[in-house]
């Protein structure tokens, strides 16, 4: 939060107060004098606003209580500021109705609150005996634009009146005066109502310390004392408040009879008095004030831009600073309207396509339209066209050819390529800004240090007609922005090496380098379990090429690239000597040790792959940040996390169209339509050409973000065993297996349950890591929790239709081996359900219950 404070020159207490509490809460307030700022006006541009000749940009406020309200050039340069959009405190109005006291006793008047009965002084024409008939004696003479009591007067007596208004008359001043009944029942007291926010907040009693003292203010000598804000004060106070649309400031009540009558208002008041007989730190909550209003416009603000949004063009040239509070405030308070505009920009976009063309796009207004003309669909309706456009064909599904294809090697079987268009890719990478812009945020603001992103290569391969093939993490990696880059522990060229194996020694040949490794980012957090097992099994080579400069014989890489990355290294027998000392302390080498600092894992931390954070945190200190990386699939980057430790998070509205099927059944539903803690499955409709794509995802929302529902990633639609109707899920069989695992001290590397129909029971393969390895006792106790966990399992085991499952300990590597054969840790997510058995190669040996 960045502001101005305006200054007149004056040396007021209030002003060095404010000041101090802007540095407590790291608020930078810069006190402006008003003679020092110069104002530019031009039709053809924006206003441009000068200090002391040098250009200067707005500030997001401007608190205006220090300065003469009454002067035309500062309440110009409030005008300026307001119309830039920037807050003034007061606004310029405001201080119009308060620095003319008659002006606000007439604005007051006209709206039946009660005032002093008072006139306009018209020097040598105003007479005293006038003034004595409609007012009586004593009466109070008070300048018109005076403030902390200066320039008002008591005159008792017809001598004093007759001499006073003698001495106005030859007066050349240019003041004006007022003359003001005298409310014998506040002599020498009144109330002061402190105003924050546009509220009354406080209200304390001056009075003069002289039993004949008229004035009291307390800047004057006066006591102040705490006074209670009864309903009749709060009341008259609103009604003032609302009148002179007074955000902060005070307003004097005078007492008569059982009421009040209102004296004045000030823009900004002395607030030392309130101060000292309430518990109130007044620039501290005016502070407040000004960074909840500063929210609340900026809430409207975005929430405008949001109904007006009408495609992806309304956004890639927006600043991370301004996408990701117009995807929280804007689109999240807007997602019945936003998705209905990206359904039609879609349909518009792909109108003259084959699909669009087969479709009647032409014809599509509504979402009723497009459900109407459209059918939920599996790839099988979209590969057909796909794999003409592999061959170089355009205009099939979206608009000209892809920019290229998505390798996709997920849990849907069969591996396929999916064709990008420009659009979809711009969705994605609007996606991936905005969370990375808040995961940074997330971080602590100043920390130093490097990261590491893990991914597959980006460009694998080409279509037969030389369309680029990417991996979904891979295309990813290539929008993270240059500021971020800089800060990478490892080359780019290191994450475009193919071999798995190759790739991680890389990783930790370069970043072992570095002791000031603080984020680690990958999608699947085995992905990153198993870099640190490599480095700990390939030590002695990696300490000794770090020594050397040099980088082992064995890896699989082309010379040029070998090349390349030789050249980045050079001999570090200090870092080696480092990494042998750790590895005598702890028998190991461990990411503790190498990168004391790390503190923030990015990573999914559901779904199919969140079994795996656990072995993950077995490398690292406790106190680590996780954050997850969005939940997403090569077809899309559906959700964006923005609270550490959930998967959790609001719908990315503004990328792609979707609908949800209850679980439970029923009709697909739109995103402002759903209900918490119910779970649904994913239906997308996307720039790059898929139209009601089932993706068969399960997904579960989780609590709102203003309007938008906070979705996570359940399990696949095929994630779930039912041999006999008791289907259950793999996220309940991972949970129970993994518990029951850890309950006897055993550990594992991997696991899946077959369901084996042609045998009607559960396999449960598991690899295991360590000395234990698990056995009948264990498939025993499984079995009790299963049966404990589902009463239809239970009922379906004890009549014979499920028989007693068995255990098959897999071989040592088998996980390593099913990732290298789909392709690397990062892109893939394995299931827990399989529906085949293992290769009979990979079992170690069989366990019968």
């Amino acid at each position: 939060m960045n502001g101005w404070i305006l200054y007149g020159g004056k040396d007021v207490v209030e002003l060095t107060r404010a000041c101090d509490e802007a540095r407590r809460a790291g608020v930078n307030l810069e006190v402006i004098a008003p003679k020092d700022v110069d104002i530019v006006l031009d039709a053809a541009a924006p206003a441009e606003i000068y200090r002391q000749g040098i250009a200067v940009p707005a500030p997001q406020f401007a608190i205006a209580g220090f300065v003469d309200e009454s002067d035309d050039y500062n309440l110009a340069l409030l005008q300026q500021l307001e119309a830039q959009g920037v807050l003034c405190v007061n606004r310029a109005s405001t201080l119009r109705k308060t620095s003319d006291k008659l002006l606000t006793l007439q604005l007051l008047a006209a709206q039946g609150i009660p005032v002093p009965k008072t006139l306009l002084i018209r020097p040598g024409v105003t007479t005293p005996a006038f003034i004595r008939e409609h007012l009586g004696l004593p009466v109070v003479v008070k300048v018109n634009d005076g403030s902390k009591g200066y320039g008002v007067a008591l005159v008792q007596s017809e001598t004093e009146l007759d001499t006073l208004m003698e001495m106005l008359a030859v007066s050349q001043g240019t003041r004006s005066f007022l003359a003001q009944e005298f409310v014998a029942d506040s002599r020498g007291r009144d109330l002061r109502v402190l105003v924050i926010d546009g509220q009354p907040r406080v209200c304390m009693l001056r009075s003069n310390r002289a039993p004949e003292g008229f004035k009291s203010n307390v800047s004057a000598g006066g006591r102040a004392e705490a006074f209670p804000l009864t309903d009749p004060i709060r009341e008259l106070s609103i009604r003032v408040i609302q009148t002179l649309e007074l955000n902060m400031g005070g307003i004097d009540l005078l007492f008569k009879g059982g009421g009040f009558l209102v004296g004045e208002a000030n823009s900004i008041p002395g607030f030392q008095g309130i101060e000292y007989c309430h518990d109130i730190n007044v620039p501290g909550e005016m502070l407040k004030s000004i960074g909840r209003q500063l929210k609340e416009r900026a809430a409207a603000r975005y929430k405008a831009m949001a109904e007006r949004f009408h495609s992806l063009e309304d956004l890639k040239d927006r600043h991370e600073t301004e996408l990701v509070p117009w995807f929280l405030m804007g689109a999240c308070g807007a997602v019945k309207d936003i998705q209905q505009a990206v359904l039609l920009d879609i349909v518009r976009r792909n109108a003259n396509t084959a699909f669009g063309r087969a479709h009647g796009f032409e014809a599509i207004r509504s979402v009723e339209d497009f459900r109407q003309r459209v059918a939920i669909g599996e790839w099988k309706a979209f590969e057909p066209y796909a794999l003409r456009m592999e061959q170089g064909e355009k205009d099939l599904l979206f608009d000209g050819q892809p920019s290229h294809f998505i390798s996709t090697s997920g849990t849907t079987g069969k591996n396929k390529l999916l064709p990008e268009s420009a659009d979809g890719h711009l969705a994605k990478a609007l996606v991936s800004r905005i969370r990375t812009a808040l995961l940074m945020h997330a971080l602590p603001k100043d920390i130093d240090g490097y990261f590491i992103p893990f991914s597959n290569v980006s460009v694998m391969d080409a279509t037969a007609s030389g369309i680029p093939v990417d991996y979904a993490s891979g295309s990813t990696l290539g929008s993270i922005p240059d500021a971020l880059r800089r800060r990478m522990a490892i080359p780019m060229e290191v994450l475009q090496v193919h071999d798995p194996a190759t790739q991680n020694y890389l990783v930790m040949r370069f970043a072992l380098a570095q002791p000031l490794v603080r984020l680690l980012i990958a999608n699947n957090p085995r992905r990153m379990t198993a870099l640190m097992e490599q480095a700990d099994s390939q030590r002695d080579s990696l300490i000794s090429d770090m020594e050397a400069g040099t980088l082992t014989a064995d890896l699989k890489l082309d010379a040029d690239l070998r090349t390349r990355l030789a050249n980045q290294l050079t001999p570090n027998p200090a870092r080696a000597s480092e990494l042998r000392a750790m590895l005598a302390a702890r028998g190991r080498l461990d990411p503790r040790d190498y990168w004391p600092k790390l503190g923030y894992i990015s990573c999914w931390l559901g779904g199919s792959v969140g079994r795996y954070l656990e072995g993950l945190k077995a490398w690292l200190p406790d106190g680590m940040m996780f954050m997850d990386c969005g939940y997403g699939a090569s077809e899309g980057k559906f959700n964006i996390p923005s609270t550490p430790g959930t998967s959790a998070g609001p719908l990315a509205v503004f990328g792609y169209f979707l609908e949800f099927i209850p679980e439970s059944g029923g009709d697909p539903l739109l995103a402002h339509e759903l209900k918490d803690g119910t779970e649904y499955r994913l239906v997308v409709t996307s720039y790059s050409g898929l139209y009601r794509y089932d993706l068969h995802d399960i997904v579960r929302v989780a609590g709102f973000t203003r309007q938008n529902p906070n979705i996570l990633f359940v399990s696949k639609t095929s994630e779930y065993v039912n041999i006999g109707s008791e289907k259950l899920s793999g996220t309940v069989l991972s949970d129970l297996i993994s518990g029951t695992l850890a309950a006897k001290g055993l550990g594992w590397m991997h696991f899946c349950v077959v369901e084996n129909l042609e045998h009607s029971r559960y396999d449960y393969c598991i690899e295991p890591e360590g000395g234990k390895v698990p056995d009948v006792e264990w498939l025993v106790e499984m079995e009790q929790a299963l049966m404990e966990q589902s009463e239809f399992y239970r009922i379906l085991r004890n009549q014979c239709v499920i028989r007693s499952p068995r255990l098959f300990v897999m071989k040592r590597g088998w996980l390593e081996n099913l990732y290298h054969a789909a392709g690397g840790h990062n892109q893939v997510k394995l299931p827990v359900i399989w529906r085949q058995a293992p290769a009979p190669e990979s079992v170690d040996h069989v366990v019968e219950s």
